[in-house]
């Protein structure tokens, strides 16, 4: 067998899940970014010691696979118009959770907003290192690199599309984002099939996280919501949005990936 099976990817995230509650019950207390990032990392560990037990080939596995500037480019246009419209989607379930009687506790408000905030130099890189770049990359590597293949050796790319983004975004404990977050997984799952590479997927990744980051501190600092923090987006930069994501995917779609998504010998895709 080319490719781990979907029971491997399931056991894996259950325990990850097992995993993040015990790393946060011991370090919440201490350092909330910290407990993010070492959780982010855990999330590596579990693939390291999975495929250095087993016989698959980490670079197909986690679709390694060298890609070219132009659809770097490409899914750079279509991560930021992309950012902007889950952004936009997350308010619009915000306002219906309100109607609703169920927002995001106030706790919790503080919480997102607060570990996203920067004070000065350091703390943006720490910011940087802890809310865009582990995730990104770490989170990738697992749902649009392990579970994805998973699911696409086995049951087909749109299986594999929307399987890893339902368990991305139910790994993330968070119901209030969760049609956000599997927009989100979607769109990055769409990257990965028109790619056949992880790393347009981590770029994109970065650009959303990035944004909200970008967002919530122009807020914070200036006042100005121009990025979807809390307010929705202006019209303009809407209509802008979906021209940007249109605009990078279709150039995606038009050009021909470096490498294969999955091997031929295991007779799909």
């Amino acid at each position: 067998m080319a490719y781990p099976s979907p029971r491997h990817a399931l056991v894996l995230s259950f325990l990850f899940v097992a995993i993040q509650i015990v790393l946060g019950s011991l370090w919440f207390p201490h350092s909330e970014r910290l407990a993010l990032i070492v959780t982010e990392l855990t999330l590596v560990l579990l693939i390291a010691l999975f495929l250095g037990r087993s016989t698959f080939s980490s670079e197909d596995v986690l679709l390694l696979n060298a890609t070219t500037v132009s659809t770097i480019l490409a899914s750079l246009v279509a991560a930021i118009g992309a950012a902007l419209l889950v952004a936009e989607l997350d308010i619009y379930v915000s306002e219906l959770l309100d109607e609703l009687q169920s927002s995001l506790p106030v706790s919790r408000q503080r919480y997102v907003i607060g570990i996203q905030l920067v004070g000065d130099a350091s703390d943006a890189f720490v910011v940087f290192a802890t809310l865009i770049l582990a995730p990104a990359v770490c989170e990738e590597l697992f749902f649009r690199g392990l579970v994805f293949t998973a699911l696409a050796a086995h049951h087909g790319a749109t299986v594999a599309i929307l399987g890893s983004a339902f368990l991305f975004a139910a790994i993330h404990f968070n119901p209030w984002q969760f049609p956000a977050l599997v927009l989100l997984g979607i769109f990055l799952g769409v990257l990965v099939c028109l790619t056949h590479s992880i790393y347009p997927a981590i770029l994109a990744h970065m650009v959303t996280n990035g944004l909200s980051v970008l967002g919530v501190n122009l807020r914070a600092h200036t006042g100005q919501d121009v990025l979807a923090a809390s307010d929705h987006l202006p019209l303009a930069l809407l209509l802008s949005a979906v021209v940007l994501l249109w605009s990078g995917l279709r150039i995606m779609h038009r050009q021909d990936p470096a490498m294969p998504l999955l091997r031929r010998d295991t007779g799909k895709l």
